[in-house]
């Protein structure tokens, strides 16, 4: 009995002790939850900078999957309309900011305009941002891209004739600050537009 009271006495000396030990043992300390929560933070920037990244170039490759086609169609509407359909690229410059546009515009009477009636080809092509545009015709080796005069009603750079016949040229869209070329098109008299991812590899959209 006498052995089993020292127990009992000793179990309730060390008791005090044990439970702080369990209380340390149990949960994070301030510094550890900093610690995790920086590290949280850190990964999350690094895959919305990575998702940011990747989105920008999905809109990008599908902007100009976007011209092609809507280039192969522009063809198509000038000659089942019976009128000129044409592509008109201008280099716009705001607070120093470089910016490239493609409008889609019809030979009316009173001149060259953008097309009504056509939903496709209602909204202008905008390069994004940091993006330089190259224009080569076979009239014209070096367009030089510039602002369009709207007043002036100016003839676009490419025309999509009624005849199915098109200004026969090539574009290359290149990173304006790095100079890599990002996508190129070639077309020919009869239309064909092939446009290749950096210059290289098969055609990644043919018009027939």
């Amino acid at each position: 009995m006498e052995s089993g009271r020292q127990l009992t006495e000793k179990n309730l000396v060390l008791w005090p002790g044990a439970m702080k030990a369990r209380k340390k043992n149990v949960g994070f300390s301030l510094i550890e939850m900093l610690v995790v929560v920086l590290v949280i933070v850190l990964l999350t920037s690094v895959v919305s900078l990575n998702v940011g990244s990747g989105g920008g170039e999905i809109e990008r490759d599908q902007t100009a999957r976007r011209l092609a086609s809507l280039m192969s169609h522009a063809q198509v509407e000038a000659e089942f309309s019976g009128a000129d359909h044409g592509l008109y690229f201008e280099r716009v410059s705001d607070r120093g900011d470089v910016r490239y546009r493609a409008h889609w515009l019809r030979l009316y009477d009173q001149g060259w305009a953008e097309t009504k009636g056509n939903t496709a080809l209602a909204e202008p092509i905008v390069f994004p941002e940091g993006s330089e545009i190259f224009l080569t015709l076979s009239s014209d080796p070096d367009v030089e891209i510039t602002a369009r005069p709207i007043d002036l009603r100016p003839k676009p750079q490419v025309v999509f004739y009624a005849s199915g016949e098109v200004t026969e040229g090539g574009l290359e869209w290149m990173d304006a600050s790095t100079g890599s070329l990002l996508y190129q098109y070639e077309w020919d008299l009869l239309g064909r537009i092939d446009l290749l991812f950096e210059g290289e590899g098969e055609s990644i959209l043919a018009s027939p």
